[in-house]
């Protein structure tokens, strides 16, 4: 399809430089043929020093004339369809990028919704079917349902974040805020879930100061955190700091939890992409959609995400932010 539209895109570019270039040349044509006209017709020329005009050397010229233009529009053409070649490619890139990465969410998210519905449908119709099922089974399907709904609800949630952040629907509201207020919104909701595992989450902040939008941040930090909370042992520690360095404010979230591969860690922020092996003996749920919206979140505030990791000694993702001026 793109191939075809770049070179429909190629042709047009031809048509319309073309266009000009030919109307250009039979002007310049009519120009220079009126010229010679003019001057081979001068009576004066024709009788100074035995000057005798001879009309096959006006047309001569003129031929001449219309050879060296056909020879430049060929030029012309042929830099021109280069050109156009190059800047259609250019120019569909982007789009081209664009669609394939629709096409693979959308395949993705098709398999990813696919899965819970065919378990809970799989269970209903199970015990729909079992005429001598109890109480208690019925509790327990119906328990088991919910999660599957619930796991579908996460699911479903993340794919519309995904797509504010992708269509950019609304301009952000931002505001000068401070990095530590920004972790204490985190904290407040994970501290929680932290106590519960006997993980210590230690906070380093200072006076550091960003501007964005409050809620988008804190949920960028808080994915962070959560994930390392999803792959940290029991009895360990999760850092979190932030740090000014020149004209950016450097916020840090590290652990000592699984850490992620050599061969995972340049697909991390890819949607969709849960690395397997290690990090999912945590049994966790996740459809690997939570460093992409961080990712996104970041990106919206010009700033970046990296992260540093070794298997099975933890991980440390950074992320720089423009200062509040």
């Amino acid at each position: 399809m793109f191939k075809a539209a770049r070179l429909k895109l190629t042709a047009w570019y031809l048509l319309i430089i073309m266009f000009i270039s030919l109307s250009f040349s039979g002007l310049i044509f009519q120009m220079i043929s009126r010229e010679i006209n003019r001057f081979a017709r001068a009576p004066r020329f024709r009788v100074e020093e035995n000057f005798l005009f001879n009309e096959d050397l006006v047309i001569e010229a003129r031929h001449r004339v219309l050879l060296s233009l056909l020879e430049i529009n060929g030029l012309i053409l042929l830099i021109a369809g280069s050109l156009g070649y190059f800047l259609a490619g250019k120019t569909l890139s982007p789009i081209q990028k664009i669609v394939e990465e629709q096409k693979r969410f959308v395949g993705d998210a098709s398999h990813e919704l696919r899965t819970p519905l065919t378990a809970l449908k799989s269970m209903l119709e199970v015990s729909l079917r079992d005429k001598r099922i109890t109480l208690k089974e019925a509790k327990s399907v119906i328990r088991d349902s919910l999660e599957e709904a619930d796991k579908l609800t996460l699911l479903s949630n993340s794919l519309l974040e995904l797509a504010r952040l992708d269509g950019a629907a609304k301009k952000l509201a931002k505001e000068k805020l401070f990095v530590k207020d920004l972790v204490a919104d985190c904290l407040k909701q994970i501290t929680l879930r932290a106590q519960t595992k006997k993980i210590s989450i230690i906070p380093r902040t200072n006076g550091t100061k960003v501007f964005g939008n409050r809620e988008k941040l804190a949920e960028a930090l808080l994915i962070l955190l959560d994930n390392a909370l999803k792959y940290s042992p029991s009895g360990s520690r999760i850092n979190i700091s932030a740090q000014t360095i020149k004209n950016t404010a450097l916020i840090k979230v590290s652990d000592r939890g699984a850490g992620i591969s050599s061969s995972d860690l340049p697909h991390i922020f890819e949607r969709f992409y849960r690395a397997d092996i290690t990090r999912s003996k945590n049994n966790e749920d996740g459809f690997g959609l939570g460093l992409s919206i961080a990712q996104k979140i970041i990106e919206e505030h010009k700033g970046k995400i990296e992260v540093k990791s070794k298997l099975g000694q933890g991980s440390e993702f950074k992320v720089t932010l423009p200062l509040f001026s």
